[in-house]
């Protein structure tokens, strides 16, 4: 299809004869339409990175504009449709950058008054008030750019109000906001200088005027206008096609809205927030993939946004229906990621707490997910043990083929869904007490099958390396088992020791030739174990003669035994001391006992 083809058929004016806009000319007060962010589209999702990417942009055209007759700067094509009726213009794509351009407005004006509390100079004072006046406020009344319906109040108040407050961030896209603004406002402080009484506060306020008319003028974006609400949907996920690279959820949204009639989609927009706020920092891409490969199993090499359209369109699902199935399925999802102790069973707490906070193991997440829909609350207890047993055995000792294991918990996600036919089609009824402990039981002699075997687990123990999450996990258990067999305990204030350190002095541990034979021995988990965090600190890179004594009073059984099985520490001892552990690993994550996990 040709280009004017497609921009008739979108509903696009002409989307190739683009016409020039600055963020000046946008975001002025005097203009005769707002600059809103339709109720489809994401929150503020840049990071530090395109942040100070954005800095960069500003600065250099800063720099370059010194030169008369310097060109401006090109930010790239934003896409625009214009309701004149309502006095608004949508921003469809280009809304990161104006709302980072206003988060830097925001900064120049508290820069300023900053400026005038310091130095008493009223002309800082002024400039800040004109900065909000003509950039940030309308002149009607109102701000010159209106975010979607999760951030704008947000934004409004800890952004656009002057002075603005200082609001907790409660979810992703506001924390996003906070930590865009501590940013551009180091890098406005590293510009001017240090606000003190004695600096220069008119050279201060000039800088300052600079960065602005920069702001103003000299940053050009092509406007791509559009003619109907229809075809903005349309372009939003072609966007995505040509490099946009838009996440998820920002799709599914736009395509649900797309295809929505227009009463569905101020509820959909609800549901879509509710949502959002429900997940708060937690990642609603994640969610999203989980919740489908709990379902469906694994995507392979297929986009997930494109299985999700798929899916929906070959069971002939509304825009609302979905929507709303979403929404139940986050409400469960999240009781998981949080470790919600109201809703979870008290007995699955610390086992669901070890697989989504202390390993944050992802693969995971949709058998859990699945488990907690459908399965009886004991059996699902049953399946997050059991699902620890697995990882250790599987990941975290026996270093094992990552992509078999996710085929493995994809496969077992996707059976438990569908013992009844529930999968995100379908309403969700957990199964009756004999059926769940049957599957239960299937998950459970499907895990085992797949772990290595007693024997295996031995002998990787001997060389087993870990990293800093799997040791703190990993460790903590076998003192915990150490401590008492016969129950779960918990060791109070503890942390993970190294016995020959992270950092030896080079004069100590036999100097730099046998620190060269131990250094890739420090994680290995021979030479780890569990020790008081005070203790730790005073003793942590001493010498083991040293170290001994306080390991011999230490009230954590597994540090209280190096001192009575070793009366020096080199790599034979650090060997040694693997096998004898390796016997402890079996019998703490073992698939018939599990309450050790």
């Amino acid at each position: 299809m040709s280009a004017s083809a497609y921009s008739r058929r979108s509903g696009m004016s002409d989307a190739f004869n683009s016409s020039p806009a600055t963020i000046g000319g946008l975001l002025a007060s005097i203009t005769r339409e707002r600059i809103v962010v339709p109720t489809f589209q994401r929150g503020y999702m840049w990071k530090k990175k395109h942040v100070e990417a954005f800095w960069d942009d500003v600065d250099k055209q800063r720099k370059a504009s010194v030169v008369k007759g310097a060109d401006p700067h090109f930010l790239g094509p934003i896409v625009t449709l214009t309701k004149a009726e309502e006095g608004l213009i949508w921003i469809l794509d280009g809304q990161q950058r104006l709302a980072t351009a206003t988060i830097l407005f925001s900064v120049i004006r508290d820069a300023a008054r900053e400026i005038f509390s310091k130095t008493g100079i009223q002309a800082a004072s002024d400039f800040a008030a004109k900065v909000q006046f003509q950039f940030i406020e309308r002149e009607e009344g109102g701000h010159s750019l209106e975010l979607g319906q999760t951030d704008a109040l947000y934004f409004k108040e800890t952004i656009q109000l002057d002075p603005p407050t200082k609001k907790r961030a409660t979810i992703l896209t506001h924390r996003n906001i906070r930590q865009a603004r501590e940013r551009l406002m180091e890098k406005v402080i590293g510009f001017i200088g240090p606000i003190t009484p004695e600096m220069d506060s008119l050279q201060a306020i000039e800088n300052l005027r600079t960065l602005k008319k920069t702001l103003v003028s000299d940053l050009v974006m092509a406007r791509l206008p559009v003619t109907s609400q229809e075809a903005a949907f349309k372009i939003f996920v072609t966007l995505n096609d040509r490099g946009l690279r838009l996440s998820t959820p920002d799709l599914l949204l736009s395509y649900l809205m797309e295809k929505a009639p227009d009463g569905d989609r101020t509820d959909i927009r609800n549901l879509w927030t509710e949502m959002i706020q429900r997940m708060g920092t937690h990642d609603i891409d994640r969610f999203m993939r989980h919740m489908w490969v709990s379902s469906y199993g694994d995507l392979k090499n297929e986009p997930l946004f494109t299985a999700l359209k798929n899916h929906i369109e070959a069971k002939h699902i509304t825009s609302i229906d979905f929507a709303r199935l979403c929404g139940e399925e986050c409400e469960n999802y999240i009781q998981l990621v949080a470790v919600d102790e109201e809703q979870l069973e008290k007995g699955a707490v610390p086992f669901v707490r070890a697989l989504t906070r202390e390993l944050n193991f992802q693969p995971s997440f949709p058998l859990l997910l699945s488990s907690y829909l459908l399965l009886q609350r004991p059996d699902f207890a049953k399946i997050a043990q059991w699902l620890l047993v697995f990882v250790t055995r599987y990941s975290i000792i026996g270093n094992q083929d990552s992509a078999g294991m996710e085929d493995l918990l994809y496969k077992l996600a996707r059976e438990v869904r569908h013992t009844t036919g529930s999968a995100v089609n379908a309403d969700v009824t957990q199964l009756d007490k004999d059926t769940s402990a049957r599957v239960a039981k299937d998950v459970r002699d499907s895990l085992a099958l797949s772990a290595p075997d007693n024997d295996a687990v031995k002998k990787a123990v001997e060389r087993l390396t870990l990293d800093h999450t799997e040791a703190k996990y990993v460790m903590s258990r076998l003192a915990r088992y150490k401590q008492d067999p016969t129950k779960a305990i918990t060791l109070g204030d503890t942390n993970v020791e190294h016995i020959y350190p992270q950092n030896p002095e080079e004069n100590e541990w036999g100097g730099i030739q046998n620190q060269e034979v131990l250094d890739p021995l420090v994680w290995h988990i021979g030479n780890l174990t569990i020790f008081g965090r005070k203790a730790n600190r005073k003793a942590e890179n001493k010498e083991f003669p040293i170290k001994r004594p306080r390991y011999e009073q230490s009230p954590v059984i597994m540090t209280k035994e190096i001192a009575g099985d070793y009366n020096h520490w080199d790599e034979n001892t650090i060997k040694d001391r693997a096998k004898k552990l390796a016997k402890v690993v079996v019998e703490v994550w073992n698939f018939d006992n599990t309450s050790r996990v």
